[in-house]
């Protein structure tokens, strides 16, 4: 009986297609995600930039979904401004501790 060969025993899946972890922000924002998207991502620097703060977002869905609308917003060809999306950090950061 001849060896198989690894994409054989992969149900003929490419073995250097590169593999992507679902993506944090939606699964922390949403509770289900599709997988990551990759180098297509706002949030995208040699791999996540979220997955590296991944601890930290965990219990801040709010803070997940605002991400998560600007991530939307910018793959929609919408500049976000610097201080806009700062002023949009401020505000939810403010409300999670008590000061509005």
């Amino acid at each position: 009986m001849e060896p198989r060969s690894a994409a054989a025993n992969l149900g003929g899946m490419k073995p250097n297609r590169e593999h992507h972890q679902f993506c944090t922000i939606e699964l922390i924002a949403e509770g289900h995600a599709e997988r990551c998207p990759g180098e297509g991502c706002a949030f995208w620097d040699r791999g996540c930039a979220l997955a590296r703060v991944e601890s930290e977002l965990d219990g801040r869905p709010e803070v997940a979904e605002l991400l998560l609308a600007l991530r939307h917003e910018l793959e929609a060809g919408r500049v976000v401004e610097l201080e806009e999306a700062h002023s949009r950090f401020a505000h939810i950061l403010n409300e999670d501790e008590g000061i509005a």
